[in-house]
């Protein structure tokens, strides 16, 4: 069985010899999400998401996830980490010079703000296309399915690929030389399955060390669990959480339990998609499709849509057209991976750090050159367990953890990992001469010295500082806006974004116009692909 470090060696002999770093230059995006909330009391938006961004529906940058209030950042594909940070930042300094324009700013944290009830939470509006109906029935079934409030969690989601030159080492350095085009695409998806395992064997480090929502404001849950403590007036914290998003109190579906899906097989993982859109679930069929006259849900099955199973990773492949993603990864293979596990970082105001961006590209390389090992249904579960039980209370470094082979202390099996990405971050290092992946592990290692510099820990310290959740949440927004308003817009930069809002107006208006049946028959004929 081969080593991490004979896979490293391997890879370094192929950029010898290629001459080039091609192999190494790793391809990625990002969405952040965040709610847009008013200056005054840090309370949900009810208004209109801003025309002057343009159409959400057809808006390649800027559009809104579940609700009209929570909006979704979505960066094009850069070969470095700076592009997406450069773009990402771009994006947030336009922004938040609109939304100050209607005494709106963005909400820092993932766990959202103060919410009276369920319908505080206005479902996003996408337009009177069909297109845009689809996604707004959808979203009224997660409200009947779910509730509104549960959709209101914001993440941010990392988009990753390797290059062509990574495949061409791969195939090699595992003996799968002279492949046709559908061999090819049938390792690169297996690989890619490979990558899944590990991540899903390792993803707990993530929300050990970017967690950051350990507390929540009171009107998230009817009730106070007993897992929670109350902090100050109207905030529930888990003492020792890391990422309550993640927990079983944050975004999850008890639904879809059964749906456990351990990546071992591409075909195995699209057949159980595929069958959960076609199961009958009876709480699903109490609530009704279509009542007098008006959808609640898109169907009654166990999914309406791929997008409504959760996981803290996806294999994803660009869609056409009208196409289901389960078709596109059959018929064209797996092109890249979404991260979903990311808690959204309120230290920084747009949500995430370039060495956060370096310490996951390491954490992937690691993840694909690891042994491929399959995961059988004991350690698929209690992986599961493990990674919400850090959630919970990963704080308590000195515990111990089942991550499927007996318990271990949490210190040494996050410190162990290190070791192992440390290795990988100096190997990129050498082969790139950028310094900033060793810099992202020593950042890392400076937290499991030091548990105060966790997000998690510093989102608690200034949740007591400010006496509660909200208070704290909606002072870090104002002081985020009012440096983005500090720095002038540059003519070029409002020049941009007010053509993509002007084109995406233009397309969605031509959606509309194009469309030549009505919703019930296209929604039939969408459900029958």
């Amino acid at each position: 069985m081969t080593t991490l470090t004979d896979a490293l060696h391997a890879l370094a002999n192929h950029c010898q010899q290629t001459d080039s770093s091609a192999a190494l230059t790793f391809h990625r995006g990002v969405e952040r999400e965040a709610l847009r909330v008013d200056r005054s009391q840090g309370r949900i938006s009810h208004n209109p998401h801003p025309k002057a961004l343009g159409a959400a529906l057809t808006h390649t940058s800027i559009t809104t996830d579940y609700s009209e209030s929570l909006m979704e950042f979505i960066t094009k594909v850069h070969p470095s980490v700076e592009g997406v940070i450069d773009e990402l930042t771009s994006i947030h300094h336009v922004v938040n010079h609109e939304l100050a324009k209607q005494n709106e700013c963005l909400w820092p944290a993932s766990m959202p703000c103060y919410l009276a009830n369920n319908d505080d939470v206005p479902i996003a509006y996408f337009g009177e296309s069909n297109t845009g109906k689809l996604k707004r029935v959808y979203r009224e079934g997660l409200s009947n399915r779910y509730g509104r409030i549960m959709q209101c969690i914001a993440g941010m989601h990392y988009n990753f690929s390797f290059d062509a030159s990574f495949w061409q080492f791969l195939a090699a350095y595992k003996g799968k030389t002279a492949l046709t085009d559908a061999q090819r695409q049938t390792f690169q998806s297996d690989s890619y399955f490979a990558l899944i395992r590990n991540f899903r064997r390792n993803s707990w480090m993530l929300s050990l060390l970017f967690g950051a929502s350990p507390a929540i404001d009171e009107s998230f849950l009817e009730k106070k669990p007993d897992s929670l403590s109350e902090l100050a007036k109207r905030t529930w914290v888990g003492n020792k959480a890391t990422s309550l998003r993640m927990s079983d109190l944050g975004y999850q579906n008890k639904a879809q339990a059964n749906l456990f899906v351990c990546y071992n097989e591409v075909d195995t993982y699209i057949r159980t998609i595929k069958t959960a859109l076609k199961t009958p679930y009876p709480r699903y069929q109490e609530i009704g499709v279509k009542v007098e006259g008006q959808y609640r849900q898109l169907n009654s099955n166990l999914l309406q849509i791929e997008n409504e199973y959760y996981s803290d990773i996806r294999p994803k492949r660009v869609t056409q057209p009208g196409e289901h993603p389960s078709t596109a990864l059959q018929d064209r293979g797996v092109e890249y991976i979404e991260v979903r596990i990311m808690d959204i970082d309120p230290a920084s105001s747009i949500g995430m750090k370039a060495s956060t961006l370096y310490f996951i590209d390491v954490f992937l390389l690691y993840c694909m050159l690891s042994d491929d090992a399959l995961l059988d249904s004991d350690e698929c579960h209690q992986l599961r367990v493990a990674q919400q039980e850090i959630a919970s209370h990963g704080r308590e470094l000195d515990a111990k953890f089942d991550f499927g082979h007996g318990p271990v202390r949490l210190q040494d099996k996050a410190s162990d990992l290190l070791t192992k990405l440390k290795e990988v971050a100096q190997f990129l290092v050498a082969q790139t001469g950028n310094q900033a992946y060793l810099e992202a592990i020593t950042e890392q290692e400076n937290k499991l010295a030091d548990n105060t510099l966790l997000p998690s820990a510093q989102l608690l310290a200034r949740c007591q500082e400010a006496q509660g959740f909200q208070n704290a949440m909606l002072t870090l927004a104002t002081e985020q806006q009012k440096a983005w308003l500090a720095a002038p817009l540059s003519s070029d930069l409002v020049d941009t974004f007010a053509t993509l809002a002007a084109t995406s107006i233009s397309e969605q208006q031509q959606i509309e116009a194009n469309d030549d049946v009505d919703f019930d028959t296209f929604l039939a004929a969408y459900q029958a692909l």
